[in-house]
């Protein structure tokens, strides 16, 4: 009965097996065949083999290895291992979360909250609606449609540009003890029919002869008839009845702007490349430039000038006079930095300019607060020179004077002496003030025009 049952459950005993001790020896751990106990081994034990049957080994004895293991007809799964969630899976189920919950917070950011009381009385609903309310014009700028080309502004204004020739005296020296005189050379434009032409100061200072070679290649005189050092303008005139070539048309240099095209006319480096035209733009206004001692307010141009350029037109696409070429960065190093000098400059002097020059007769030095403290006297005009044969020589003026007031008003500076005097006219007796030896005195003056 006993083999029977095993035969049911499944566990038969192998029929040339008949001792327990010879079935104790089989490899549970392989697959390997039971061996056969030799006939000529000791006798088994008596009992007979249906009295034993074959017993499983207990559930926490069974092997944990993955693979099935067979013992002769008997077999069990292996057990089952429990799984947790994967670090990689719980990152995704967040991310997954994460973009439902971004996306439903923009859905309702745009759709619902808009629409809320809450959201209409908050600060940023109600910036929304000012914002919704308000116009806004977008304008498109009007192009200029006034303007020349270029070879017709140089055909309108080169008929009015001349060269300027100054004779300078030269002092003495080792290879001309006798000295003489050397040539400047500049430019110039003219102002009107009765032959004013403007120029720069610098070209025309200490001219002991003064002639201007016309578009049309005249050379003809020409004489100082006023000027303003400080300003490096001049004006001169041609002497003389003579028909002029042209005559300039004046522009209004305040309203220039940043990157507007400009022309220049002028005779850079001498005779021989006079009328030479070069043209850029605006590079910047009112650029303040100190040269020795003075500072200028300049229009910064890109287009091209050289010595012999100075004293000549300024022009910007109306073919009027902007400005007045004057100076350079002389640099190996740079190019393309100029300045002008500004129109309306000139033609705020253009009346005093126009009138010859009334003169004093002086030659002195500014004293300032702080050297007027160290010498322990006012502030002023020191007179270091008196011209032979002046006004300033004709009067009780003396060098080491100091002048303080011109008509009873207080002067500090040459430019305040000479913006008052050029006031008055020929022939009209002034007073000034002056300070001498630790006492103030008054001196008659009777101005003339300059010989």
């Amino acid at each position: 009965m006993d083999e029977e049952k095993d035969r049911i459950t499944g566990n038969e005993i192998p029929e040339d097996i008949e001792d327990t001790a010879e079935f104790e020896k089989m490899d549970f751990e392989g697959e390997s065949e039971p061996e056969v106990a030799d006939e000529s081994a000791s006798e088994a034990p008596e009992e007979p083999w249906a009295r034993r049957k074959y017993v499983p080994p207990a559930q926490d004895e069974r092997p944990l290895r993955e693979p099935e293991f067979r013992v002769r007809g008997g077999s069990y799964p292996p057990e089952p291992q429990r799984r947790g969630i994967g670090a990689m899976t719980a990152i995704a189920i967040a991310l997954v979360f994460t973009l439902l919950g971004t996306a439903l917070g923009i859905h309702s950011a745009y759709n619902i909250l808009p629409g809320t009381a809450l959201f209409e009385n908050s600060k940023l609903g109600k910036l929304i609606a000012e914002s919704q309310t308000k116009t806004e014009y977008i304008t498109t700028p009007v192009v200029a449609t006034e303007g020349l080309t270029i070879p017709e502004i140089v055909d309108m204004v080169k008929p009015a540009v001349v060269t300027v020739t100054s004779q300078v005296p030269v002092g003495a020296s080792f290879f001309n003890p006798q000295g003489g005189t050397e040539e400047v050379i500049g430019t110039g434009f003219i102002l009107n029919e009765e032959g004013y032409i403007a120029t720069n100061y610098h070209v025309v200072e200490g001219s002991v002869e003064l002639k201007v070679i016309l578009y049309t290649g005249e050379v003809i005189d020409a004489s100082v008839v006023n000027y303003d050092a400080l300003a490096d303008l001049a004006v001169i005139r041609i002497t003389g009845d003579i028909e002029v070539p042209g005559v300039v048309k004046l522009g209004n240099s305040d309203a220039m702007r940043v990157g507007e095209t400009v022309v220049t006319i002028g005779n850079p480096l001498g005779k021989e490349f006079a009328g030479t035209v070069t043209a850029g733009v605006v590079s910047a206004l009112d650029r303040t430039i100190s040269i020795g001692n003075s500072s200028y307010q300049y229009i910064q141009i890109d287009a091209a000038i050289n010595g012999g350029n100075s004293g000549g037109p300024l022009i910007n696409g109306n073919g009027e006079v902007v400005g007045i070429n004057s100076a350079k960065i002389s640099d190996s190093t740079v190019e393309g930095i100029g300045f002008a000098i500004p129109i309306n400059d000139l033609k705020s002097k253009l009346d005093v300019l126009s009138q010859k020059a009334l003169y004093v007769g002086i030659a002195g030095r500014e004293i300032n607060a702080a050297t007027a403290r160290q010498r322990n006297m006012p502030e002023g005009i020191l007179i270091l020179e008196i011209q032979e044969g002046s006004p300033a020589e004709e009067s009780d003026l003396e060098i080491n004077d100091v002048i303080t007031e011109f008509e009873g008003k207080e002067v500090k500076t040459v430019s305040e002496l000479n913006t008052l005097r050029d006031t008055k006219k020929a022939g009209d007796t002034i007073t000034l003030k002056v300070y001498r030896n630790g006492e103030y005195v008054q001196i008659q003056v009777t101005l003339r025009e300059r010989p």
